[in-house]
């Protein structure tokens, strides 16, 4: 019987309150999951990839590389994320792809978006804020800062897309606001596709990351007045 070659990426997104996996061949998706956890992350991790796994058919022989959001964003989800993804791939001898959580999400992004601003949660009520531009790709301008609902919404650019996730706490803020009618929160299964997206294509490109060097990225910049 001849041996089943290895064709499946998988994909871990813990940088959030939202987690994701998702089993890609470069074609079509086999699975796609995503739960919420306010903080059960390295507990439900796991067993949710032994699940997905066995619910697709498939078993770690079916693997030929292990994706992971790397940040920034939840210290503690970034943490588990990234160790469970290290483990896997150790131990399965597949390369690991760290994949930045705006990269995963602007993979998803039609040109038609641009200029955007993208947020991401950033702890204590507080946003992450990055300007993007299209420029026959995305391209970023200045570095992020730190916001709030509030500050965004009142300091607001008409024209612009806000695209990202934010809490139901800062969309009930952001409703108050013409704001709203740029609002798109872009869900967790988009950011987890995005990331398995360009993992795929640098796995196709020859790239095989060393599981052992990569390391979660955490949100540091400058903050901004809260107003």
């Amino acid at each position: 019987m001849r041996e089943r070659k290895p064709t499946y990426l998988l994909a871990l997104d813990t940088a959030t309150s939202g987690l994701a996996l998702a089993l890609f061949d470069g074609v079509e998706w086999r699975a796609v999951a995503c739960w919420r956890t306010p903080d059960r992350h390295t507990a439900e991790l796991m067993a949710r990839c032994q699940e997905l796994l066995r619910a697709a058919g498939l078993g770690p022989e079916d693997l030929a590389a292990i994706a992971v959001v790397s940040g920034p964003g939840s210290f503690t989800g970034l943490r588990a994320g990234v160790a469970a993804a290290k483990g896997l791939a150790l131990a399965l001898e597949l390369p690991l792809f760290g994949i930045g959580t705006e990269e995963a999400i602007l993979a998803e992004l039609p040109a038609a978006l641009s200029p955007l601003h993208l947020v991401i949660p950033a702890g204590r009520g507080r946003l992450a804020l990055h300007r993007y531009r299209w420029e026959a790709g995305w391209m970023p301008e200045g570095e992020p800062v730190l916001t709030t609902a509030s500050a965004l919404a009142e300091a607001w650019t008409p024209g612009t897309w806000l695209v990202g996730e934010w809490t139901a706490r800062d969309q009930a803020v952001l409703e108050r606001h013409p704001i709203a009618a740029w609002c798109i929160p872009w869900e967790i299964p988009s950011r987890v596709m995005g990331a398995a997206r360009r993992a795929w294509a640098r796995y196709q490109a020859g790239e095989r990351p060393d599981p052992a060097l990569l390391r979660p990225t955490y949100l540091r910049t400058p903050s901004v007045p809260e107003g």
